[in-house]
């Protein structure tokens, strides 16, 4: 606490050696003309008086009267300021008037009936025909004759969607050929060979065995008709032990290359 009482006696002691200091600089500056009170007043400048030189006066002139009148004053026209108006077109909004309707008319007609007049027919007239009486005989009627309905069981029938005509694909001849082909199977699609296949037109008839024309398949069969496409109508069918085994299947060509071929394909349903 010493400490600091004496330090701080000390800064005040250092101030006022300064301020005793700066005040006998200055009064020495004033003693030695260096410096005028008040220190910071700016010094007198002399101002030195310029003489001016003046000119002699001008004479004035003489009036003298005349009996010339005087000239009169020219007008001088004011000018106006004109002003024009300029229109600026202002639009004009137009309006336009729609009308929609919301209501549509429904127009309602109703039928009219009108009665035609009915004739009406006298009654008819009874006619009474005499009905002779049958006599009694002895002697029996005929009984009458049943007519048998033969059925005919076909072994084999023609396989749904299997005929087509194509391009002849099996024959080396190409379009210089015409003739039908196909196979004979069982319902389960096992060949069946040696049945006999005939191909019927007009003035033609051929024949050739399901099995010698493998290149169809196992039970293959095929028969030419013509050298060259033609449009002749040919009737198909099959038959065993003499008899037809199989429904007629007709065949039409149309003569071009493209349909030279007909393939018809036959099932067997049962045993022959």
């Amino acid at each position: 606490m010493n400490r600091v009482l004496n330090g701080c006696f000390n800064l005040v002691t250092v101030l006022f050696v300064l301020l005793t200091i700066g005040a006998a600089a200055g009064a020495l500056g004033i003693a030695g003309d260096a410096l005028e009170p008040p220190i910071f007043k700016p010094k007198a400048t002399a101002i030195i008086p310029t003489l001016a030189a003046f000119a002699p006066p001008t004479p004035r002139p003489t009036w003298t009267p005349s009996n010339t009148p005087l000239p009169s004053p020219t007008p001088t026209d004011t000018p106006t300021g004109t002003f024009t108006p300029t229109d600026t077109p202002t639009d004009t909004p137009t309006v336009t008037a729609s009308f929609t309707p919301s209501i549509s008319p429904t127009f309602t007609t109703s039928p009219t009936f009108t009665l035609s007049p009915t004739n009406t027919l006298p009654p008819p007239t009874a006619t009474f025909t005499r009905t002779p009486t049958p006599t009694p005989s002895n002697t029996p009627l005929p009984s009458p004759t049943p007519t048998a309905t033969p059925t005919v069981q076909l072994a084999f029938m023609v396989q749904p969607g299997s005929v087509i005509l194509r391009e002849n694909f099996g024959n080396p001849a190409g379009c210089n050929w015409q003739g039908l082909a196909g196979l004979v199977t069982t319902d389960r699609g096992e060949p069946v060979i040696g049945v006999e296949v005939r191909v019927r037109s007009e003035g033609t008839n051929l024949a050739a065995l399901s099995g010698t024309a493998t290149f169809y398949g196992p039970a293959g069969w095929e028969i030419k008709v013509a050298d060259q496409p033609n449009t002749n109508r040919y009737v198909v069918e099959l038959w065993v032990a003499g008899q037809q085994a199989s429904p007629s299947q007709e065949i039409v060509f149309p003569g071009v290359c493209q349909q030279n071929l007909a393939m018809i394909n036959f099932i067997r349903t049962s045993q022959p």
